[in-house]
């Protein structure tokens, strides 16, 4: 017969797992008409429709009837909903509800883009490798590579997708300024912040030798295309190359990395190249967590906090979780919730809650692990041909370069 394992309870009806345990007892004691499974010395609920249909009874109810003394109430701060457009804080909400999730992209806003800027300043200042000084490393080593793919091109735009300080691309403007084909920098991030800061960043170190040019997108669905459209039109636009950076290993913190890589793709053209940072899965990388660093490995860093802060969710409500799920071989930071906790999101036409269990998990950084060969296969799986690829002397970091896959490219 199957079987719910009690995780998958807690999970799929969002109770906490003394609710399951309770939910047993009471169909041993003959009191709730569940169908259960013995497994050797352990008792379950089978999964059965009719199971199925009381559970969610069940979990419904005990939300209308919780004991307020173990049960919080918050509404986020007035600066959330103007930091947030509608639309953001209704993905908020959809996340919360569906995927107990806060989607990483939204930390980065006003006072989050400060928190990220320091620890990218703190990770270039230290002596061992991380993935911001090894992604500078790795751009370093590959600037030959880049002239002989920018062969026969006048114009090179750079298109940098989650920009944050737009260190990682320095040495490379300096290189496309020193050959005299720079034409564009474009930068791209969710947060104005996060432009703000990289803007003040190029200004200080080219002057008016790199015009800044910085747009708010979200690239888990938004094409970049339309940015480049007089370029690829005019009279030079055959001898105009599109140079897309996606540095740091942004896109494995992205539920669908299919999303992303399919938005960036269809943005390109032929000729067009991408290139791509990240941190391969071994041992060493499943062992150390480089985003979470804090003086207390129970409390959360500033820039996981941030959007929890501005909600109003107290740290005193939740304990901070750090770890890897071997199963989905995936880095996580997460907070536990040690009370059922409401918060109320209210407009001016309504109010909307998202109600959580006490023991629910709520996901704020995923990262997700990939060898190299897997890494190059979602490229391919969207629709890109790798050109070139390197690695760190360590293994550690990766760095590929690739192309459109067009319709010729598969015929031959």
């Amino acid at each position: 017969m199957l079987y719910f394992k009690h995780q998958e309870l807690v999970d799929k009806y969002h109770v906490s797992l003394k609710t399951v345990h309770n939910w047993i007892d009471a169909a041993k004691q003959g009191k709730l008409e569940i169908e259960l499974h013995e497994q050797g010395t352990r008792t379950y609920i089978a999964n059965t429709p009719s199971n199925a249909t009381k559970l969610q009874q069940l979990a419904d109810q005990g939300k209308k009837y919780r004991n307020t003394k173990h049960h919080e109430v918050v509404s986020p701060k007035p600066e959330f909903y103007s930091l947030y457009t509608r639309r953001q804080v209704l993905d908020i909400i959809s996340s919360l509800t569906i995927h107990r999730e806060i989607p990483r992209k939204y930390n980065y806003m006003d006072g989050g883009a400060t928190n990220w800027d320091k620890f990218a300043e703190r990770m270039w200042k230290e002596d061992l490798p991380n993935l911001l000084k090894s992604t500078i490393d790795l751009l370093h080593a590959n600037l030959g590579a880049f002239d002989l793919l920018l062969e026969g091109y006048e114009r090179v735009n750079i298109i940098d997708i989650g920009v944050g300080n737009g260190l990682p691309a320095k040495e490379l403007l300096e290189h496309l300024l020193g050959r005299k084909i720079l034409h564009r920098y474009i930068a791209i991030d969710i947060s104005s912040s996060m432009l703000h800061i990289a803007k003040r960043n190029i200004n200080e170190w080219f002057g008016d030798k790199v015009k800044f040019e910085g747009y708010v997108r979200d690239i888990t669905y938004e094409r970049l295309d339309d940015l480049l459209v007089d370029d690829m039109l005019d009279n030079s636009g055959d001898r105009t190359l599109n140079l897309v950076l996606f540095l740091g290993a942004t896109l494995t913190n992205f539920r669908s990395m299919a999303d992303s890589l399919n938005a960036i793709c269809g943005s390109m053209g032929d000729g067009d190249l991408l290139v791509y940072t990240d941190k391969p899965d071994t041992e060493a990388s499943r062992r150390y967590f480089e985003f979470s660093r804090t003086d207390d490995p129970n409390k959360l860093a500033p820039n996981h906090r941030f959007i929890l802060d501005l909600m109003n969710i107290d740290e005193g409500l939740y304990d901070a979780e750090t770890g890897f799920d071997q199963k989905r071989r995936m880095r996580y930071v997460r907070i536990r919730l040690k009370k059922s906790l409401t918060i109320k999101f209210r407009f001016e036409e309504a109010e909307r809650g998202v109600s959580l269990e006490k023991g629910s998990a709520i996901l704020l950084l995923r990262v997700w692990h990939m060898n190299a060969l897997e890494i190059i296969s979602k490229f391919e799986d969207a629709g890109f041909k790798l050109l070139q690829s390197s690695m760190t002397k360590d293994r550690e970091y990766i760095l590929t370069i690739s192309g459109v896959n067009t319709k010729a490219d598969v015929i031959q």
